[in-house]
Parts: structure tokens; C-alpha cells; sequence
């Protein structure tokens, strides 16, 4: 895989893809010739209950998984330590 940086959006080109995945771009940013056909039929139809586009779907999605990831982190820092007791 190679990467180019251009602008703060990072693209990713693979050498070996499928024969029948077409590479595209979601809003400049987000390579999305990783996601396979299922995959996108699913972000359609949330995207399409919802009343929003695919990619505003994507966003809610990675907002939840670092909002999801922040809180375990924090709560390692919040877990009290008590010392453990000698062997009587």
C-alpha cells in the first residue's frame, strides 16, 4: 500500500484490489474502496432512513467509536488501586 498526504485528508492506494471494487473518494477525504458492496448498502439505508447523506453516517459512526474509546481510556485512570495485603 502506498499513501499520499494531500491537504489533511489521507488517501490510501492498494496495488491489489478486486476486479470488481471501483476505487472512489467520499468528500475528498475517505477512500472507501475498502468497503465492500454489502457494507455500503448498509450505510445507504441508515443514511437514507435518517434523511443524511453516507458520508454524515460515517462521521456518526467514528464519533462514536472515539467517544466510546476516550471513556475506556479514562477509565483505567479512575479504577482506585488498593494495596494488596501481606500474607498473614
Amino acid at each position: 500500500m502506498r499513501k499520499a498526504t494531500e491537504g489533511s485528508c489521507i488517501k490510501t492506494i492498494s496495488e491489489t484490489r478486486p476486479s470488481n471494487v471501483t476505487p472512489f473518494v467520499l468528500e475528498g477525504c475517505w477512500a472507501l474502496d475498502g468497503l465492500d458492496q454489502p457494507m455500503m448498502r448498509w450505510l445507504s439505508k441508515i443514511a437514507k432512513r435518517k434523511h443524511v447523506a453516507v458520508a454524515d453516517v460515517i462521521y456518526e459512526a467514528i464519533e462514536l467509536f472515539l467517544a466510546k474509546w476516550e471513556a475506556e481510556a479514562e477509565l483505567e485512570t479512575k479504577i482506585i488501586k488498593f494495596p494488596t495485603s501481606l500474607k498473614r
